[in-house]
């Protein structure tokens, strides 16, 4: 995979070779056949071997070919960021919001008993040139993981979990801030958030994070957790949901919490019945973090208590049910930016 800069040589008019030196990080003398050409790396692969005859004309609009610095950077902790490297020239930065929590219910034992996973993490992406936005440093707040939530043995209850948090990297200089929203609560049984959930849209008033609250009737039904959303980004993108479970019969069944969403794919918790407590799959990552990465953002596995948090980063936890039982979820796990650093490949 070719990496190419956000900023380029000027689409018109005379370029000088002082200019492409310093563009392309050269030393030295330089020259059309020897140094600026598409062997040697810092400029498009486009263009003619070493040896071949060039034209400044070539480099009309010519972005840099670039490649990545070290390994890549896991920023885990809300402060103040500072670059590791003063050799960069770009920045290629992934927000990911926290993971809700999962819901819960308890009911009679032998009666339909469900309860929803949390929604994953939120994604934004984004590209910073060192030069274009003067980029030295940032503020980055972390999102945190919703909190887990209990309910005692009585039967008849149900809880909503916690909404994830919001992850923000805001660059100085220049630069755009890109921010990413934590996935939504799950739900018990007979609870609902009509003004966010359309798989199951009860008409009531929305049950909020840690709320008992039942407004329907409907002990069969719960919504499901959403997952966040990325702003700001060149690209934004959506988290995994916890499943909304509708079994209209005397069962117990719970859905997976659901991934973060990377910057390359999310997956949604799926409803699964009491005995099978299955974990969700675990998303793809960019191709760019390479095996730097070894997180999974894999949501949470319904039906196993704390157990069932969601997985490293932004995941939402999965849902719990107790026919009868006291129950308590996993949390969802905190959000995260992860930062690559790229240098001119010389």
């Amino acid at each position: 995979m070719t990496i190419t800069s956000l900023d380029a040589l000027p689409a018109s008019g005379p370029i000088s070779f002082s200019e492409m030196r310093t563009f392309y990080d050269a030393t030295g003398a330089v020259s059309l056949n020897a140094t600026f050409n598409g062997e040697t790396g810092p400029v498009p692969d486009t263009l003619p071997a070493a040896g071949v005859s060039t034209s400044m004309s070539a480099y009309f609009s010519a972005a840099r070919i670039l490649r990545k610095q070290s390994t890549t950077e896991i920023v885990t902790s809300s402060g103040q960021w500072t670059p590791r490297s003063n050799s960069a020239v770009e920045y290629h930065v992934w927000a990911i919001g926290g993971g809700g929590s999962g819901g819960l219910a308890t009911t009679d034992s032998g009666r339909e008993d469900v309860a929803s996973g949390g929604g994953g993490g939120g994604c934004a992406f984004r590209r910073y040139s060192v030069d274009t936005h003067s980029v030295t440093s940032a503020s980055v707040v972390i999102g945190a993981g919703g909190s887990g939530v209990s309910i005692g043995s009585s039967s008849g209850q149900e809880c909503s979990g916690y909404n994830g948090g919001v992850t923000t990297f805001t660059p100085n200089g220049t630069g755009t801030t890109i921010s990413a929203t934590g996935g939504t609560r799950g739900f018990g049984g007979r609870q609902g958030n009509p003004s966010i959930i359309a798989d199951y849209d009860p008409p009531t008033t929305p049950v909020g994070e840690n709320s008992t609250s039942a407004p329907t009737g409907d002990w069969d039904k719960c919504s499901g957790g959403e997952g966040g959303t990325g702003s700001g980004g060149e690209s934004n993108y959506t988290g995994g949901k916890g499943a909304a479970i509708d079994i209209g019969s005397d069962q117990l069944w719970s859905s997976q919490g659901g991934s973060a969403h990377t910057g390359a794919a999310a997956v949604d918790g799926v409803a699964l019945q009491y005995a099978t407590q299955t974990a969700p799959a675990a998303p793809a990552q960019p191709a760019e973090w390479g095996s730097d990465v070894t997180a999974t953002f894999r949501g949470g596995t319904p039906n196993s208590g704390t157990s069932g948090a969601g997985q490293d980063y932004g995941a939402g936890s999965g849902g719990m049910v107790g026919g009868g039982a006291a129950v308590s979820s996993g949390a969802g796990a905190p959000g995260v930016v992860i930062i690559n650093y790229y240098e001119v490949n010389t």
